[in-house]
């Protein structure tokens, strides 16, 4: 009976001390269920400068004419591009030359050959001016966007395209494919320049509304 009494003995010493001495772990803002521990994950937001903030240029614009006439074999297609940049007002004194892209890949337009006039009159062949410290067939004013100052650049120039078909028939049922298309777009992409650096450009696509003339 000794050895009983004395295990007993130990087995009630030893529980009294468990529940009076242990302390149960505690759940910390940074441990997990599992035991781990849980950390909030990094701020990977790309951060803009202000200088490059104020040069980021952004787009105004109507959906873009196309007017289609047929001379002889030939299909005349007039793209009457007329775009408003707008800029903040603080970039544009800090601009030495704001250029603008035309992509036609998105339309029927792409691959066609195209005439354009530049600043001194003269005409040119598949090439148009991008920097438009050289194109004449612009406005700047001033305006106000969500009460910022604003400078807003109006560009309106025409870009001949032609194609050639082996009769005039073969041309204007071409004219009529041409009038029935929707989806058609052009691609801009404008960016600044100044003290040597070309900032970040911007896109935006403008919707091609294809129209037929009287011949």
């Amino acid at each position: 009976m000794k050895p009983t009494f004395v295990l007993i003995l130990a087995l009630i010493i030893f529980t009294a001390c468990n529940k009076n001495g242990d302390v149960a772990p505690q759940k910390g803002s940074g441990s997990t269920s599992s035991g781990g521990s849980s950390q909030t994950p990094p701020d990977t937001t790309p951060k803009i400068s202000h200088d490059d903030s104020i040069h980021m240029a952004t787009f105004n614009m109507q959906p873009q004419a196309v007017n289609l006439k047929v001379s002889g074999t030939k299909l005349i297609l007039v793209y009457n591009e007329n775009v408003n940049i707008l800029l903040n007002q603080e970039g544009y004194g800090k601009t030495s030359a704001i250029h603008l892209h035309e992509d036609f890949s998105k339309s029927g337009l792409f691959g066609l050959d195209y005439t354009t006039v530049a600043a001194g009159g003269n005409t040119t062949f598949n090439w148009v001016d991008d920097n438009l410290n050289n194109v004449i067939l612009k406005t700047v004013t001033d305006t106000m966007v969500n009460n910022r100052n604003m400078i807003k650049i109006n560009v309106h120039r025409a870009f001949t395209f032609e194609k050639e078909y082996f009769s005039e028939d073969a041309a204007r049922n071409e004219r009529e494919s041409f009038a029935e298309r929707r989806n058609d777009t052009v691609i801009f992409s404008s960016y600044c320049y100044y003290n040597q650096k070309n900032y970040s450009p911007v896109s935006f696509s403008g919707p091609l509304v294809y129209s037929k003339s009287h011949d």
